[in-house]
């Protein structure tokens, strides 16, 4: 049986949450012939988060937290600001407190993009797989979200994490439907197609892999395996000593089935 241990870890849209960066022109209303009126209150928690977020995008996490303290003091139940305080939690390793912040944005607003992503993302990283599935299934049904092709990505590496393996062949299949770049769906779909026997449809898909991605281990690994089934002496070898020169240690993972 083939094996194979995947060491990577969730890729960095995952790690980072996969923020928003929304821009706002954070102007102040003036009044004809008096000292200019507050700003709406929408406004001021703009600015706010924009200068959190800027913060987070240096990960300098200590500053960031004044900008949302302020932001939370003009509005403690703005979706935004709850996402933002839960991703600055996570990357302190406060993860119960990070939680607590996403349940309470998705409690205001349970259809927010934004919450929903970030939360799907926070608990697989956490390993809660099962759990991920949860927000994740609700996001890929927003038609307007605009990133649907990557939603429909993490839910296949979910539903594989869980061995619901028909499932995750759907979603990656979607995922390539909105979004032929998604090379990471293109490689799931090709370990799966080599598992089922069918060589030919894997090495389509490793193909597409290869189109829009640099080779990775896995990828190497399955050429390898892929020129053993299908007997092609010279894909076997390319990839067998392309696998061993740039990741020396997956290559003993990389064996055939038997």
């Amino acid at each position: 049986m083939f094996t194979w241990t995947d060491t990577s870890k969730p890729k960095a849209a995952l790690t980072a949450l996969l923020i928003w960066v929304l821009a706002c022109a954070g102007c102040v209303t003036e009044v004809t012939g008096g000292l200019p009126g507050p700003a709406p209150q929408e406004e001021r928690i703009q600015a706010q988060l924009d200068l959190a977020r800027g913060y987070i995008e240096q990960r300098d996490f200590k500053r960031a937290k004044t900008p949302l303290s302020r932001a939370m003091k003009i509005d403690p139940q703005h979706v935004e600001t709850l996402v933002l305080n839960a991703v600055v939690l996570t990357a302190e390793g406060e993860y119960d407190l990070a939680e607590g912040f996403y349940r309470r944005a998705l409690t205001v607003e349970p259809d927010d993009a934004q919450a929903l992503n970030n939360y799907g993302s926070f608990l697989y990283a956490r390993g809660r797989y099962a759990d991920a599935l949860v927000p994740l299934s609700k996001l890929v049904k927003n038609t307007a979200y605009r990133s649907r092709a990557q939603a429909f990505e993490n839910l296949g590496l979910a539903q594989i994490k869980v061995q619901d393996f028909s499932s995750a062949k759907t979603s990656f299949t979607r995922a390539l439907d909105l979004n032929f770049r998604q090379p990471r769906s293109s490689l799931e779909l090709a370990y799966m197609a080599y598992e089922s026997g069918d060589y030919a449809r894997a090495q389509s898909q490793l193909i597409s892999f290869r189109t829009y991605s640099r080779p990775n281990a896995r990828s190497l690994c399955l050429g390898y395996l892929l020129g053993l089934a299908i007997k092609d002496a010279d894909m076997r070898a390319s990839n067998q000593l392309a696998l061993k020169n740039l990741f020396p240690k997956q290559a003993a993972s990389c064996q055939p089935k038997t």
